[in-house]
C-alpha cells in the first residue's frame, strides 16, 4: 500500500468562500468547464449566495485539480474519473504518486509559461505583451498563468532570473570545457566572446529592463543592479576568484560590445549550439 500525503482541508472555514472567478484563477480551468463538471456531478454543487451568485470552497479546488491530473496526465475519460474520484477525495489524502504528479504538473506548466514569456518579451515591448497572449501561446487558460505569477511584472522578473541563471550555468560549463579557470585566465577576449554568445539570448530582455530602470521604475532599477552583479560574478569568477566582480565587469563590457556588433552586422543572430 502506498503512503499518502495530506490534502488541503476539504472544506474551508466559514467566510473563506471562493467566487467563480477566483476558482478559475486557482485551478486554471475555464468557467464553462467548471459548469460542465458540476452538471456531470464530478464536483459538489456550490452554495447559492444570491440569485445569480454562487460560492465555492477548497473542496472544489481539490476536485478540479484531480480531474485535470487524471485527464491530462493519466488519460482517463470523464466516466472513468467519475468512478475513481469519490474514493480519492473521501479520505482527504492522495496516494504519494498522485501527489507527486500534482506537483510535477504545476512545475511543467510554470516552465512552459516562462519559455513562452521569454519569446514574447524578446520580440515585443513590455507594454505590448499580455498575460492573455502568453496563456494562449502556452496552450492554457489565463487563470493557469495567474496560478504561478500574480502579475505580468512578476512573470517578467521570473523570466529575467531564469535567463541569468541559465547564462551563468552555461558559462561555467563552457569554462570547464575550455580548460577551466587556468585555461582562460590569460585569454579575456576569448572568455568575453564565449560569454557574449551565451548572453545574446537574454540581451533584448536585459535592454528592456535597463530601459525601464532608466525611466525611473524603482523595481526595475533594483532588479537591474542585482542582475548586473550576478552576471559580473558569474563571468569574472573563472578569471579572478579573489575579485570576480571587477573581472566580470570587464568581460561583460567586452561581451556586450560583441553582441551589439553582431546585432548591427551580418552575424545576427549568432550561430552555434551554445545559443540554444
Amino acid at each position: 500500500m502506498s503512503t499518502t500525503q495530506p490534502l488541503r482541508p476539504g472544506a474551508a472555514p466559514d467566510g473563506e468562500h471562493l467566487t467563480l472567478s477566483e476558482l478559475v484563477r486557482r485551478t486554471g480551468v475555464p468557467a464553462s468547464t467548471i459548469h460542465h463538471y458540476r452538471r456531470e456531478g464530478l464536483i459538489p454543487a456550490p452554495e447559492r449566495a444570491a440569485a445569480n451568485r454562487f460560492c465555492y470552497r477548497e473542496e472544489h479546488v481539490e476536485a478540479i485539480t484531480l480531474i485535470r491530473l487524471l485527464r491530462d496526465r493519466r488519460g482517463l475519460s470523464l466516466d472513468q474519473i467519475a468512478h475513481v474520484l469519490p474514493e480519492l477525495l473521501s479520505e482527504g489524502t492522495l496516494p504519494e504518486e498522485l501527489e507527486t504528479e500534482v506537483a510535477e504538473m504545476g512545475t511543467e506548466a510554470r516552465e512552459r509559461v516562462i519559455e513562452v514569456a521569454i519569446e514574447r518579451f524578446s520580440t515585443q515591448p513590455y507594454a505590448d505583451v499580455t498575460i492573455s497572449d502568453i496563456a494562449a501561446a502556452a496552450g492554457m487558460a489565463k487563470g493557469s498563468v495567474y496560478r504561478h505569477f500574480t502579475s505580468k511584472e512578476e512573470l517578467f522578473e521570473a523570466v529575467i532570473n531564469e535567463l541569468v541563471a541559465d547564462t551563468s550555468s552555461r558559462f561555467a560549463a563552457a569554462v570547464r570545457g575550455l580548460g577551466g579557470s587556468s585555461g582562460l585566465a590569460d585569454r579575456p577576449d576569448e572568455a568575453a566572446e564565449v560569454f557574449a554568445g551565451l548572453v545574446a539570448r537574454a540581451m533584448p530582455i536585459l535592454l528592456e529592463l535597463g530601459a525601464r530602470a532608466a525611466k525611473g521604475h524603482d523595481a526595475s532599477d533594483v532588479l537591474a543592479r542585482q542582475v548586473l552583479r550576478t552576471l559580473a560574478e558569474a563571468a569574472g569568477r573563472p578569471l579572478d576568484d579573489h575579485d570576480p566582480i571587477k573581472a566580470g565587469l570587464g568581460i561583460i563590457e567586452r561581451a556586450f560590445a560583441t553582441v551589439l556588433t553582431w546585432a548591427v552586422g551580418t552575424d545576427w543572430p549568432p550561430d552555434g549550439p551554445e545559443q540554444h
